[in-house]
């Protein structure tokens, strides 16, 4: 991942940049941990709160698909679904994971 555009619009420079994705990567895999307890004690408010953390933090960032992702689910368990929230929850850790990786190269 090209971190410049990050760099740019914080005015930070990469390797502080680095530090808050791996801080962003840390939170947001606690946070998949709560939705997947919220998911296993059929608690939406728990995986609404540990949506909501997630997307603010990856809007933030600028990781737009990960905030859409997170949105979505944030709204879906407000309404009291937690219907495919694992597949979400996958989705987002995979793409973590990527972030992960490319900060690490």
């Amino acid at each position: 991942m090209d971190f410049n555009d990050l760099v740019s619009r914080l005015g930070i420079d990469e390797e502080d940049i680095k530090e808050l994705v791996e801080l962003f990567i840390t939170t947001t895999l606690s946070d998949i941990e709560k939705i997947r307890k919220g998911i296993s004690d059929n608690n939406p408010a728990d995986a609404a709160a540990a949506s909501h953390s997630i997307k603010g933090a990856a809007g933030n960032l600028g990781f737009d698909e990960i905030f859409s992702i997170a949105g979505d689910m944030e709204m879906q368990a407000k309404k009291g679904s937690l219907d495919n929230f694992n597949v979400y929850a996958n989705d987002i850790e995979g793409r973590v994971h990527a972030l992960h990786q490319s900060i690490s190269e």
